[in-house]
């Protein structure tokens, strides 16, 4: 033993070693309740009954190792001590029992056992991996059989000192725990009685966010939530649809064997929430059904599992992607990851609003401890690149989990046994610092209104980022409930901007089945994707303020006319309606090129104009006998002559792009009409702006 150890052994015999000098008492369970039951590592073996003012357990003979184990949190960054009375009442002496504490099952688990015949051990399982911390010592102090023991493990900053009788008879420094069962270890046919246990745990400074609620925290009620499990809750982008998991619940599609099914609630107009529909097949089955986000169009859900081409189960490790049809929901198919692969039994995942990035709660060679949290970037071909880990500043040795990624594409808002909290797990928010998605700000605790002494986790936020939709254990109908709370100021994400419409056949009005497209017109880079409704054209997107965007619609034998909308002026939250056109693609066709600009009274073409025009070259590169007309316009204000030229130089400017990408300069016709045929009035600056535009006409096909 080494000097450290030997004085701080001396220092703990000084002070009469004495656990209630440990304020902070977190866990104190006596027995006194006939209806306490402890949960055992696998259900066909051991017993546990409360009866008498003791816990009765005992294993089974086939087992070598068993144990019995409640969730207690415990804060491992902070000084804790574990203390019980507990006795062998039959079994072999030589066979050992004791304290279990930071577990999650066989993968995690440390323990101090004993032996009626005077031994003691120490050990851990780490990644499902036995370490022999320390061997079976003979211990002078042991009481016999049917003769009680105190035991106590007590953390000190990082050493931890293991008590039998009030004697400390082993120190150790070994690595923070991220499981939260505590309880029990019996080795073999072993039967014990526990008279108590006891938890004690410095109480942390936690980091929160300065900001009181002025709203309640309130359970959004029995039409959504069940006697059973309801987690995952997921709002659209307009705050309509409300999509949720429903564990061991006999309307699923297995009954109450079935472990999750998806369900949803319609938001009515007095505000108040439907009863909840099961949403069938094919996206629930026979495994784990989760809508892991709804994206803003509307039509597209990614969900966790992967699915056969049937609908029915395959994995409950990735994640699958399905979009709405003109018959209602498609079979999911799987969203492709570089060198995917997850080491927990448990994951989360988020994609953002534009879909361009995935975060993912899993574990992997890299984790720090239980779960992280992990970045993904969208692939040219859909798929996403090999996970990154997202970094110290977000992940602890605990079990981060639930990112919910707010529409600005700034805020997070994840959940985490790790940091200092006010029960088992938290919700915290943290903000992006820059493109690469690794730095972040100190994650801040969303405080006693939203987090409990329980478990809370999965907020989600509409676009609107006024309302907050999660999960608590803490006063539920069943074991977990979904709850709302309004969001205050300095909780809340940054404006977005949610256009909604419908996509429609130009001449007919009648609903497109089409994908939307949106680029940073500065950079004509795409900056994100959507679906509309096949049987309404019914479609949102959601849009960050600080850019110049560009979207459109896209279907088969159609040509989309582009539509923009500035918003690099940071403004409040809005709802924009717009409905997209597309044309037939069909000789005589118009289409206004509403996204090509010039520079104020010049031919000279503006950056922002090149997403558009490429668009063009390739829809021309695509049908190589397509011969066009280029038309130039301008408002009817000053000289009839300079407007007439002012329009023919900026086609003549357009055609010559065209031509530089290798359009043949025979295939494309030019005319200039000045302020001749002007489409709007001229009474106002935007009804100018609309009459200075470039059209593009099919004259061949």
């Amino acid at each position: 033993m080494n000097v450290k150890k030997i004085f701080l052994l001396l220092i703990i015999f000084l002070i009469n070693f004495d656990l209630i000098s440990q304020t902070n008492l977190i866990y104190d369970e006596n027995f006194n309740d006939s209806n306490t039951e402890w949960d055992k590592n696998d259900k066909n073996e051991g017993y546990s009954n409360v009866q008498n003012g003791v816990l009765m357990i005992k294993s089974s003979p086939e087992a070598s190792l068993h144990w019995f184990g409640s969730q207690i949190f415990i804060n491992y960054k902070m000084d804790f001590t574990i203390e019980t009375q507990i006795k062998q009442v039959s079994g072999k002496n030589s066979q050992g029992y004791g304290i279990i504490w930071g577990s999650r099952g066989w993968e995690n688990s440390y323990f101090f056992l004993i032996s009626s015949s005077g031994y003691y051990s120490v050990g851990a399982y780490f990644r499902s991996e036995y370490e022999e911390i320390q061997p079976w010592t003979k211990c002078e102090n042991i009481n016999p059989i049917r003769t009680y023991n105190t035991l106590a493990v007590e953390k000190i900053d990082k050493t931890y000192i293991f008590y039998v009788n009030d004697d400390a008879v082993y120190t150790t420094n070994f690595r923070p725990f991220y499981g939260q069962i505590q309880g029990f270890m019996l080795q073999g046919d072993v039967n014990c009685y526990v008279d108590y246990l006891k938890v004690y745990n410095d109480k942390p400074d936690i980091d929160i966010a300065e900001i009181q609620f002025k709203g309640s925290k309130k359970n959004i009620g029995p039409k959504v939530n069940c006697s059973e499990t309801d987690i995952a809750p997921i709002i659209s982008a307009d705050g309509k649809i409300l999509y949720f998991a429903r564990g061991n619940y006999k309307g699923n599609y297995n009954g109450t064997n079935d472990e999750a099914d998806i369900w949803y609630s319609e938001k009515l107009p007095d505000g108040s929430w439907s009863a909840a529909k099961n949403i069938g097949p094919p996206l629930n089955n026979t495994g784990v059904n989760v809508v892991v986000n709804a994206m803003p169009d509307g039509n597209t859900l990614f969900l966790e599992g992967l699915y056969n081409s049937d609908g029915s189960f395959r994995s409950d490790q990735g994640i699958s992607v399905t979009h709405r049809t003109a018959n209602g929901w498609a079979v999911p198919k799987q969203v492709k990851i570089d060198n995917f692969y997850n080491k927990n039994i448990y994951e989360t995942y988020f994609f953002t609003t534009d879909q361009r990035v995935l975060i993912m709660s899993i574990e992997r060679d890299d984790t720090y401890g239980d779960k992280d949290l992990y970045v993904s970037f969208r692939k040219s071909d859909g798929s996403y690149s090999e996970p990154k880990n997202m970094g110290p500043v977000l992940n602890t040795f605990g079990d981060e989990g639930t990112p919910f990624m707010a529409p600005d594409n700034k805020t997070l808002y994840f959940s985490t046994s790790g940091m200092k909290g006010f029960g088992s797990n938290d919700i915290f928010m943290s903000k992006r610092l820059d493109d690469t998605w690794l730095n972040w700000s100190k994650p801040k605790n969303l405080g006693e209104e939203i987090n409990t002494s329980d478990w809370d986790t999965y907020l989600s936020l509409s676009a609107r980022g006024d309302t907050a939709f999660l999960v608590s254990t803490a006063n539920s109908y069943g074991y977990e409930d979904i709850f709302i709370i309004a969001m205050e100021s300095d909780f809340k994400p940054e404006p977005v901007v949610l256009i909604k419409g419908k996509v429609l056949d130009y001449e007919t009005k009648k609903p497109v089945g089409a994908e939307i497209t949106y680029q940073d017109l500065a950079t004509g880079e795409e900056v994100g994707i959507a679906q509309s409704d096949p049987k309404t054209g019914a479609y949102q997107i959601v849009l960050p303020y600080g850019k110049l965007y560009g979207f459109r619609a896209e279907a088969d034998k159609y040509i989309a006319q582009n539509e923009n909308i500035d918003l690099r002026k940071v403004s409040g939250y809005q709802e924009i309606t717009k409905n997209l056109y597309l044309m037939k693609m069909e000789v005589g066709e118009v289409i206004v090129l509403n996204n090509v600009f010039f520079e104020k009274a010049s031919p000279k073409l503006i950056n922002t104009s090149y997403s558009e025009l490429d668009r063009i070259v390739k829809i021309m590169k695509d049908n190589p006998t397509m011969k066009v007309e280029l038309m130039g316009h301008t408002d009817n204000r000053g000289d009839k002559d300079l407007l007439m030229k002012l329009s023919q130089d900026r086609v003549d400017a357009v055609k010559n792009y065209l031509v530089s990408k290798g359009i043949s300069a025979t295939r494309i016709k030019t005319s200039a009409y000045g302020g001749t045929q002007t489409i709007h009035k001229n009474d106002t600056e935007f009804e100018h702006s609309k009459n200075r535009r470039v059209e593009f006409k099919i004259l061949e096909l």
